[in-house]
């Protein structure tokens, strides 16, 4: 091995370099394309509940500090708050998408009202808040005024369908009920207010509930899978739209600038054709 390595340690050497030469340039295109899609990609954050959660599921809430923390790194860094609405008309329109989210908040808990409401106003941000129709009023979720409060402050109202069925559990006949009579009961309740936005349940769907999302009238969705969204996105998989979950793990803003990088790179590799599935849940 010595006097193979002697007689051609030139051309090794040589070989050597020319494979750090290109990795090293890879690097560098990868670098540089990835700080390009994030200029043009919005990742959509995912909230519950912002609050003590008081005996209920502890991964559903965020506590108010730390869910101001949040606001104030994302404000302070420059970034636009939108609600899924407004980020939809900025691609459509062409306009710039750089440091742009989407907030969201699923299940209409009454803290959307108590807590929520007043922080986004604070920090001049819009969200979009996805209510389950046949929990309005109960015990822990919004009233139909203070959901009408949400509108009147600019928010956005989308669905989260009636019962908070799983969509891909249940019979297809269900799915008018679900879905289209959702969209009808909310354009009733709250004088004429259109839905176009829609929150899957546990972020469950399939091919069918796809096609009958579109036939009953939703222009966009969220779901369960990971990623951030560009304007091919909005254009080829409005319905499909990636989230990423937050939650109080460690109520730090490392672990949420984390989720927010993880957001970028596994939207990136997506749309570089890189689908890692068993990222896609994360």
């Amino acid at each position: 091995m010595t006097e193979f390595w002697e007689k051609n340690k030139k051309r090794l050497a040589a070989v050597v370099a020319f494979i750090a030469a290109v990795l090293l340039c890879l690097g560098f295109y990868v670098r540089s394309d990835y700080q390009s899609y994030c200029r043009e990609a919005v990742p959509i954050l995912e909230y519950h509940g912002i609050g003590a959660a008081d005996g209920w599921p502890q991964d559903l809430f965020v506590s108010s500090a730390t869910f101001e923390n949040h606001l104030k790194y994302l404000h302070d860094n420059g970034y636009k708050m939108v609600a899924v609405e407004e980020m939809a008309a900025m691609f459509n329109k062409g306009e710039s998408t750089e440091k742009v989210v989407a907030l969201t908040f699923d299940d209409g808990y009454l803290d959307n009202y108590t807590n929520v409401l007043p922080l986004l106003q604070k920090y001049h941000a819009t969200a979009t808040f996805f209510i389950v129709h046949s929990k309005i009023g109960h015990y822990r979720y919004m009233t139909h005024d203070q959901i009408q409060a949400l509108i009147a402050a600019g928010m956005e109202l989308g669905s989260h369908t009636i019962n908070h069925q799983i969509l891909t559990d249940i019979k297809p006949e269900f799915l008018t009920w679900e879905l289209a009579t959702s969209r009808y009961f909310f354009k009733k309740d709250f004088d004429g207010y259109v839905v176009r936005s829609l929150s899957y349940p546990n972020g469950k769907y399939d091919p069918e509930i796809l096609a009958a999302s579109k036939k009953y009238g939703y222009y966009w969705a969220v779901t369960g899978n990971a990623g951030a969204v560009t304007k091919n996105t909005l254009e080829q998989e409005p319905l499909e739209l990636g989230r990423i979950y937050i939650n109080d793990e460690d109520g730090g803003i490392k672990t949420f600038r984390e989720r927010l990088r993880y957001s970028y790179w596994v939207g990136y590799l997506k749309a570089r054709g890189i689908n890692i599935h068993f990222l896609s849940g994360l």
